[in-house]
């Protein structure tokens, strides 16, 4: 799913290169100078795959901690600049609330798995900076960058059985390499704003606690504590504010309200952008159902990840001559695919089950809108900076079909008991309601072909489902409150002066804690949501000041 994304923002800069030839005709202004020290904060979020080496050998399930969550620091550098071609050196701290959960160590549904937990507390990096400033009026700096970077980690791992003590533990900093890039648009010839992509790597060792192995029926073997690794690949994209310092080569600035070159603005006016989008999207919700004498480990555990689906959805921006603007998307989707995974452990059977996990086929259906409003901090007729406030409504429902046991031959849906996938199963119904607050993005890299980004943080987030459990004449209400956070970026070209298409990228991340009620008691819950999709549009720009 990530890797998807990763494919498109490529796809995107190729697209910025390629219009390139144009853009130096099209402008002969100052040329920009991006020499000179500059310091800035940002914000953003990351996601880390945890990657936990089983010493036992292949697990049927998990070992990848999907460790997700939101970032802020600062940054400070330095710029060289050749030409066109710029060259820095910058170092950079987040501090960050990275959390995620998974199954580990399960090779054998005779073994006694862990419930493994990490978290990334703090990261950052001291990377060099190569760029290069696009013709014109070289406010647009492309750039890569590579270098060194460290992450603060804590990692845990415990054994699903309540009567076992024993557990692993590793915290501490680790150091490992980065790279990345971005764009960065100079606002004036102090500020700037940047959007960049990074990829991190660390590695750290680890442990499989003691556990238990069924050799026989009602035999428990134990199975000492053994060394192993995780591999951590963090991915993060953020969005940065710099302030540059000294006066270097750079033009003069341009009044408050003008273009670059300083020339008058267009009569303001009402300014109306909407159209539609083809949506690819990638779904994945985990949801696990702890023990209530014991939350550290789980007793039950749903994971619906890779689900597909198309959809559709409108959006629309009203830019008003007050620097007042109001957003917002309204979409819907639907999809099958994927696998959904039921895991429980030391089940009340005849012969005690460490380890049952069964797979599902599922369904999928998403409805979802924003509506955001916000002020302009900066205007320009080329930039806009938006900080707004909103509303997030996402509503998934998972059906899923059919049983099919893949881990201890004495559980449920196993020989003669596997379920048909003609068969309805379970189902999930999740809704997330959210305030956001964020920042939006709307800027002119080069004539005809503009950048729209925003990021927006969800402090406050309600999640009300429901689970039913056909085979088992099941229902069982759950809610939970949590935080979470929502990214996109699109980049678009105009192909006449009110038409324009083009192609972007957005994930969301929401996370929550709280219980499920079940057979008159209250059981403590996780939840996890991930959406990641890509988009392709076309849009229709109405001003009002127009003739």
């Amino acid at each position: 799913m990530v890797g998807r994304i990763r494919h498109l923002f490529l796809r995107a800069f190729s697209l910025a290169l390629a219009a390139l030839p144009t853009a130096a005709a099209a402008q002969d202004l100052p040329p920009f100078d991006w020499s000179g020290f500059y310091a800035g904060v940002h914000g953003g979020a990351g996601l880390d795959l945890a990657n936990v080496e089983d010493p036992f050998g292949p697990s049927i399930f998990g070992d990848t901690v999907r460790t997700t969550g939101l970032l802020g620091g600062a940054q400070a550098g330095y710029n060289w600049q050749l030409g066109a071609a710029v060259v820095g050196l910058e170092a950079d701290v987040s501090l960050a609330d990275m959390y995620g959960t998974n199954t580990c160590f399960a090779y054998s549904g005779f073994y006694v798995s862990s419930y493994c937990t990490a978290r990334i507390d703090a990261l950052g990096t001291v990377a060099g900076r190569l760029g290069w400033a696009l013709p014109g009026d070289r406010r647009t700096l492309l750039y890569g960058k590579g270098g060194l970077a460290w992450a603060h980690d804590r990692a845990t791992a415990y054994p699903n059985r309540p009567s076992l003590t024993s557990s692993t533990r590793t915290s501490g900093l680790l150091w490992g390499w980065v790279l990345g890039g971005g764009i960065e648009r100079a606002l004036n010839r102090r500020w700037s704003l940047k959007t960049e992509y990074d990829f991190l790597q660390f590695d750290q060792g680890f442990a499989a606690p003691e556990s238990r192995y069924q050799a026989s029926p009602g035999t428990l073997t134990p199975v000492p504590e053994t060394a192993t690794e995780i591999s951590h690949d963090v991915q993060q994209v953020k969005i940065g504010l710099n302030y540059r310092f000294g006066d270097g080569a750079m033009p003069p600035d341009p009044a408050w309200g003008t273009r670059p070159d300083g020339s008058a603005p267009p009569p303001a006016g009402t300014l109306i952008e909407a159209g539609v989008r083809y949506v690819r999207g990638w779904a994945r919700l985990q949801r696990d159902q702890l023990r209530p004498a014991k939350p550290d480990i789980t007793q039950s555990k749903l994971t619906y990840e890779g689900i597909p689906s198309n959809g559709t959805e409108a959006f629309a921006r009203l830019d008003t001559p007050f620097d007042i603007m109001v957003k917002g998307i309204l979409g819907t989707g639907s999809g099958n695919g994927g696998t959904k995974r039921d895991e429980d452990w030391s089940l009340n059977k005849a012969v005690y089950i460490p380890y049952s996990n069964t797979a599902s086929f599922p369904t999928y259906d998403i409805h979802y809108l924003t509506a955001d409003a916000g002020y302009d901090v900066w205007r320009t007729p080329d930039t806009k900076v938006a900080l707004f406030a909103g509303y997030s409504y996402f509503k998934q429902a998972f059906v899923t079909y059919g049983c099919r046991q893949i881990a201890d031959p004495n559980n449920d849906c196993a020989g003669s008991e596997v379920v048909p996938t003609t068969v309805l199963g379970q189902s999930d119904t999740d809704t997330w309601r959210s305030l956001r607050l964020g920042a939006a993005l709307d800027t002119m890299i080069m004539p005809g072909l503009k950048l729209v980004g925003d990021i927006a943080y969800l402090p406050y987030v309600k999640l009300t489902a429901v689970n039913h459990h056909f085979l088992k004449h099941e229902e069982s209400p759950e809610w939970g409150d949590g935080s979470g956070v929502q990214l996109e970026a699109i980049l678009s070209y105009a192909l006449v002066d009110q038409f324009s298409v083009g192609v972007g990228a957005r994930y969301w991340s929401l996370w929550a804690t709280g219980a499920t009620e079940r057979s008159g008691s209250s059981i403590p819950m996780h939840f996890a949501a991930e959406q990641a999709a890509l988009l392709v549009q076309g849009s229709y720009t109405f001003d009002t000041a127009s003739p």
